[in-house]
């Protein structure tokens, strides 16, 4: 389960309104201030996201939460995502190379399969992803604010014993 931190907005029967910060894991490594990928997701920043979600613990609008999605549906959502335009774009592109006598055919066919294939790969995984419960994050607890003050008291002296 892939966990992150999200904050309660509102509350209705049942669900919670929730929001939680989209970051790069850029920045958070050691390479981070020599990598080209830091940079660039420098650029795009981060992304606060609002979702409904079910609401089994009964939280109030301002807890923080900790909400959870499964691994396994995030992995076949991206293999989705990115695999379906490749292979898309490369069988268009092989059958202009086999069609065409110029180079022209392969690279349109090609380019006609990267665009087919991301409409598609939208509409595969857009189609019916309010209705599956299997693709909703689901809150898993509340976030636990760790108290981390320090009293300080008067300065004591040992006593003889």
């Amino acid at each position: 389960m892939i966990e992150a931190p999200a904050r309660v907005l509102s509350v209705e029967p049942g669900y919670a309104w929730v929001t939680a910060e989209r970051r790069s894991a850029c920045g958070d490594c050691a390479t981070s201030q020599s990598c080209g990928l830091s940079s660039v997701g420098k650029w795009f920043g981060s992304q606060v996201h609002t979702v409904r979600i079910r609401d089994p613990l009964g939280v109030q609008a301002g807890d923080d939460i900790v909400i959870g999605l499964s691994e396994a549906r995030l992995v076949s959502a991206a293999a989705g995502a990115y695999l379906i335009p490749l292979v898309c774009m490369l069988a268009l592109a092989v059958l202009g190379s086999e069609v065409g006598e110029t180079e022209a055919a392969p690279a349109l066919l090609g380019l006609t399969g990267l665009i087919v294939g991301l409409w598609w790969s939208r509409r595969v995984t857009t189609r019916g992803r309010t209705a599956r419960r299997v693709d909703q994050p689901v809150i898993l607890r509340r976030q636990v604010a760790l108290d981390c003050s320090i009293s300080v008291g008067p300065a004591g002296r040992r006593s003889a014993a």
